[in-house]
């Protein structure tokens, strides 16, 4: 019950999230790729979010499992890189 409970709220969140970041990245504006950008964003909060609930299922207290949690998303936030948007070439003196 509570993991449906966290899709519903995972997606209302990443629709009003992806609309955000999509628009200011400044992707091109086709249903396609917008909907393969809220798939990707929905599928990793509901990772993260499912994550989190086993970590603190598997943990005896919730000090154990901010540690777990602490060290792992440290290790996948390093080697995980960034969404870097594409140059837009408005300086005055382009070379």
């Amino acid at each position: 019950m509570q993991m449906a409970v966290e899709i519903i709220y995972n997606a209302i969140q990443t629709t009003i999230y992806s609309l955000i970041i999509y628009s200011m990245i400044g992707f091109e504006w086709k249903a396609a790729n917008y909907l393969w950008f809220f798939y990707y964003i929905l599928m990793s909060f509901i990772y993260f979010t499912f994550y989190g609930m086993m970590v603190v299922s598997l943990t005896p207290d919730d000090v154990v499992a901010g540690i777990c949690m602490f060290f792992f998303l440290s290790f996948w936030n390093l080697f995980s890189g960034f969404v870097i948007p594409r140059m837009v070439s408005d300086y005055p003196f382009d070379i």
